[in-house]
């Protein structure tokens, strides 16, 4: 499936905003997401697949991570089967997430 025909299935939150795709830290500089949490973007359902894409905050300065280094945000795939979670992956930019998302609904 191309990349714009994966986007028109998606069902995008107001939140999301197209031109943020490749710096996921816009969203907690705008205050979408705050520090430490994660905000759903949008939605895909697809038959037997549901997957949600959105923006979390690293906040390696809380102690719950053990991750070092400055805070940041980046993009997730959460995919669901038949409602039973089946991945949780995280990537640099929404342009990854959506190929990955891309390649697990050809699977199906």
């Amino acid at each position: 499936m191309a990349g714009d025909e994966l986007r028109a299935q998606i069902e995008w939150h107001r939140e999301y905003n197209r031109a943020w795709d490749a710096d996921a830290n816009a969203y907690v500089r705008a205050e979408v997401v705050a520090w430490g949490k994660t905000r759903r973007l949008g939605v895909l359902r697809a038959g037997r697949l549901k997957a949600y894409i959105g923006v979390q905050h690293i906040d390696t300065t809380s102690g719950a991570w053990d991750i070092e280094g400055e805070p940041f945000a980046r993009f997730f795939v959460s995919l669901f089967r038949d409602g039973r979670s089946v991945t949780l992956r995280t990537f640099a930019s929404m342009d990854e997430a959506l190929a990955a998302l891309n390649q697990w609904a050809e699977l199906g």
